[in-house]
């Protein structure tokens, strides 16, 4: 009998690095431990790996991605990136850290590269609400930008037949104290707290748990 195995991998920024946060607060942590949890009386094995890492563009994503992901063959990938991508510092005269056009073309590759090196199935997350309100030299405020940024998810999502799962939609319903509540406070207004990170997992990890289903019932099959 083959003992099923599945392997995941958490690629991203700091949002899937889970900065600032006690690691087994960290939305991919929760998600994680939830699911040895419930397939504990079972024979499936899992290897759950977080190569979030923060302040990283989908540029530097791409460059390390042979060796995080693709050196992995994971079976499902959850793909978070943008909010630096999208930031506009003044140590560049305001331009983004990524053009809009580099980030699609990023974002595109990745997932090309994740196809090919076997990956059944890949979550594609928008970044969710800030507090960052602050026009910035671009014209445009940090938020102005990630909504920009979402929407290339969003086309990027449909162009390549991937799972999307809208993070931005699961903090758009809050008000900016509860929003607040969820994200570190000031000078930060960025990050997500520990309540952040529950409301993150709570919502990616439907998504999730359906590719393991998946997956799982794959690998019985081909038994």
């Amino acid at each position: 009998m083959t003992v099923p195995k599945v392997t995941i991998i958490f690629m991203g920024d700091s949002i899937t690095e889970g900065q600032y946060v006690d690691p087994k607060y960290r939305w991919s942590a929760l998600i994680s431990d939830d699911i040895e949890k419930e397939y504990l009386s079972t024979p499936v094995n899992f290897l759950m790996l977080n190569k979030g890492i923060s302040g990283e563009t989908t540029r530097q994503g791409l460059l390390r991605f042979p060796a995080d992901v693709q050196n992995h063959y994971p079976d499902i990938m959850t793909l978070q990136f943008g909010l630096n991508d999208c930031n506009c510092w003044v140590t560049n005269n305001g331009m983004p850290r990524v053009s809009k056009a580099s980030y699609k073309a990023n974002m595109l590759e990745m997932i090309a590269r994740a196809k090919s090196f076997g990956v059944k199935h890949i979550i594609v997350s928008t970044n969710h609400n800030t507090l960052k309100n602050k026009i910035m030299l671009c014209g445009k405020s940090f938020e102005g930008q990630r909504l920009a940024y979402n929407e290339i998810v969003r086309d990027v999502a449909k162009e390549t037949n991937v799972t999307f799962c809208d993070m931005a939609k699961a903090f758009n319903d809050f008000g900016e104290d509860k929003l607040a509540n969820h994200l570190l406070p000031y000078p930060d207004l960025l990050h997500l707290s520990k309540l952040g990170h529950e409301h993150y997992a709570s919502t990616i990890k439907p998504y999730i748990d359906a590719a393991c289903t998946d997956i799982i019932n794959q690998q019985r099959k081909g038994e």
